[in-house]
């Protein structure tokens, strides 16, 4: 879509959602069609991904839906290896830069200004460095996240922060972290091996975490729901391969005038 194509910016409600498609190759294409079925269906006003390739990218740019109703920015191959992110968005994009942190594993973050009713809003792709080991390299990167969007009256922060509960702490005003916030009873695990058996079968190890977050920071938006998606198999001929070793996290946000 071209940006002059842009649908109108005076909105009420504003949908972001992320997800970790997992670069793997296996059952790739079919995962990854299934992820855009999923999100075609739903249709986020912000869509961001992580460990995009070349190839993900590719397919799901020549999608009739995406092509004909959002905008994209992307930094994907080259330096990022693996982890490129993909920004889509049904908002027009003012501006779009991709930042580097401090990282093992070739990690940044994708930033993006929206125009929507003539104010500044920031949409933030985040893709932090995994493992135990790296509990202080993420506090350094989202640090530097937070320092980037000083600035920023209102901002949404999503993308896979590879936090364990442990450094929940790390998130605080004026960010909000939106599942607990809305949903204090559900763990919201976005890695899940009693239900994702295909994250169990590439590791043969249980896991329950919540890797995958939205941030709002602000008062132009109150966020009025959150779910995970891509939680069931992409077919019944494959019961144990999923959309990604990651679920998907949606979130609908309200305009606060």
């Amino acid at each position: 879509m071209d940006a002059d194509d842009a649908r109108a910016t005076d909105r009420d409600e504003l949908t972001v959602a992320t997800f970790n498609i997992w670069f793997d190759d296996y059952h790739a294409e079919q995962r990854y069609r299934a992820i855009a079925d999923l999100l075609s269906a739903r249709r986020p006003d912000v869509i961001v991904l992580q460990e995009v390739t070349p190839a993900a990218l590719e397919l799901f740019l020549e999608q009739t839906w995406i092509r004909d109703e959002y905008l994209s920015a992307s930094a994907v191959g080259g330096h990022t290896g693996n982890y490129g992110m993909l920004m889509l968005s049904r908002v027009p994009i003012v501006r779009a830069t991709e930042s580097q942190l401090p990282t093992r594993q070739t990690r940044g973050f994708l930033e993006a200004e929206l125009a929507i009713d003539g104010a500044q809003q920031i949409v933030c792709c985040v893709h932090l460095d995994s493992g135990k080991s790296s509990v202080r390299l993420r506090g350094w990167q989202l640090r530097r996240i937070f320092r980037a969007l000083r600035s920023a009256e209102n901002a949404v922060v999503l993308g896979d922060f590879n936090m364990r509960d442990a450094e929940n702490d790390r998130i605080a005003a004026p960010f909000c972290d939106v599942w607990p916030a809305l949903r204090p009873d559900d763990a919201g695990y976005t890695e899940d091996t009693s239900i994702n058996l295909m994250r169990f079968d590439a590791r043969n190890k249980k896991r329950h975490v919540r890797f995958d977050r939205v941030l709002l920071k602000g008062t132009r938006w109150r966020a009025a729901s959150i779910e995970l998606l891509g939680t069931e198999p992409i077919s019944p001929e494959l019961p144990r391969v999923f959309p990604s070793d990651h679920f998907g996290v949606e979130c609908r946000l309200i305009g606060q005038r």
